[in-house]
């Protein structure tokens, strides 16, 4: 895969696809600090052994740990450490660990080099690019957050070996998002892939996914208009992750909401009925293999309610108004958005059943 170029107003910076993190890691010299998953590290061990243990944060990769508590805890164990604005900080995780680091790196200071090695295929295909992380405000998520991407980013896939089919999902919700983001053809790709987790295309799938975003990010780096078609799926999807108290993960989640999203698109007359179910039919042959229960959906509409893009009791959705092409469509939350959620969980009911 050749390097990606990512232009940004507060500096350039790339994706190098690699066959082995660790020529890498003996490739950065200087000063350097480490926030690196536990699990991760247990996993990797031997590959990891070249490193001193007493410049690594262990992370605890859980969503009860991505808050302000985890952030200042990282900042206090670089202050006793001695690290100063010369030093790198160097992060192996998924989306948890990058979202604390970058907070931490960004305030630490007031700002220190950081570099990141996905771990996750969430992290690999979608958020290790854009600089945009979130954490979460007690049981509000992803209420604090800002934009400071990594210097460089390195992605080794061979890390997807030991992902569970879970953490697997969590990557293709973002995968299927950028295919219905830019061009059929990705779309298309996917709707020819007979195996899905493990693939064997997955490296080419990250590097398209990335492309897609790479494209929007550039326009939009701040998220003030175009870039809010990348929230397709995640209102409803982040709605779903707080209403089971995260026993759903994100990617389900997300590819979920897109599924709901894409039935209001249809009944608003964005799309036609045999598009939104050619993408309802490819999650449910590749993704979604049981039904999700929503036993009170008045509870989680009012979750909507606090969604932080809702702006003068209005949202912001990123829909569909064609195959593979999204917009902004403002809606007011009222009854009548509440009774279109309604009537999708009605009518979806028994469809995921196999």
């Amino acid at each position: 895969m050749e390097t990606i170029n990512i232009s940004s107003s507060l500096y350039d910076y790339t994706v190098d696809f690699v066959d082995s993190f660790q020529d890498q890691l003996k490739a950065l010299t200087g000063s350097i600090t480490y926030v690196i998953d536990k699990n991760v590290y247990d996993l990797y061990r031997d590959r990891f052994s070249g490193l001193d243990e007493s410049v690594i944060y262990f992370m605890e990769p859980v969503e009860s740990k991505k808050n302000m508590d985890t952030v200042m805890d990282i900042i206090m164990f670089w202050k006793n450490l001695g690290v100063r604005k010369n030093w790198k900080v160097v992060c192996f995780g998924g989306g948890i660990s990058q979202d604390v680091t970058t907070i931490a790196a960004n305030l630490f200071l007031r700002n220190i080099d950081w570099y990141f090695f996905p771990t996750t295929l969430l992290a690999m295909c979608d958020s290790c690019i854009g600089g945009k992380c979130g954490i979460n405000l007690g049981p509000y998520k992803n209420q604090i957050g800002v934009f400071y991407p990594p210097k460089k980013i390195f992605i080794d896939v061979h890390f997807l070996n030991t992902l569970s089919e879970n953490d697997y999902i969590n990557g293709w919700g973002e995968l299927l998002k950028f295919s219905l983001t830019d061009g059929i053809e990705f779309y298309n790709e996917l709707k020819k892939e007979t195996q899905f987790i493990p693939c064997e295309n997955i490296a080419a799938y990250i590097y398209k996914g990335l492309n897609v975003k790479k494209k929007i990010i550039e326009q939009d780096e701040f998220e003030s208009d175009l870039r809010r078609v990348l929230n397709y799926g995640h209102t409803f999807g982040h709605a779903l992750e707080a209403y089971t108290h995260n026993e759903i993960s994100h990617g389900r989640a997300v590819i979920w909401g897109i599924d709901v999203v894409n039935f209001m698109a249809y009944r608003q007359g964005l799309i036609g009925e045999d598009f939104y179910l050619d993408v309802k039919n490819l999650i449910k042959q590749a993704f979604q293999k049981e039904e999700i229960i929503i036993e009170d959906p008045k509870q989680l509409f009012d979750i909507i309610k606090t969604d932080k893009k809702v702006k003068a009791n209005t949202l912001s959705f990123a829909f569909l108004d064609a195959p593979s092409h999204l917009i902004v469509y403002p809606m007011t939350i009222d009854d009548s958005l509440q009774q279109l959620f309604i009537d999708y969980i009605k009518e979806t009911h028994e469809y995921y059943c196999h």
